[in-house]
């Protein structure tokens, strides 16, 4: 009995919590509609004629996506070719760094 008691208050809770997550109507759309019948609202301005004409009539444009993953992976030969590279770099910057007088 307390097992089913259990299940349908556990049930009641999480589906009114689910509930909630779309979130109760403000009256926001009734609100702007009284004003529109009121003529308390007025429409936008029309755009400056700069704007009209540095526009064109239909935009055409390009949605963001998301771009395919590449692979990062360096062929073997490269990685060493990189890794010497870093080497050498190493060893120069070590080499400079010895003739550097350190002041007492």
């Amino acid at each position: 009995m307390r097992a089913r008691l259990f299940a349908i208050l556990s049930t009641v809770i999480l589906a009114g919590a689910a509930g909630a997550q779309e979130g109760p109507p403000t009256g926001g759309q009734a609100i702007g509609g009284l004003f529109d019948a009121l003529g308390f609202l007025k429409p936008p301005p029309p755009a400056p004629d700069f704007v009209r004409e540095s526009r064109p009539e239909r935009l055409d444009y390009v949605p963001l996506a998301p771009r395919p993953e590449t692979s990062r992976r360096r062929p073997a030969a490269e990685a060493q070719t990189v890794g010497a590279e870093l080497d050498r770099a190493i060893a120069e910057n070590r080499r400079k760094a010895a003739r550097v007088k350190t002041p007492n």
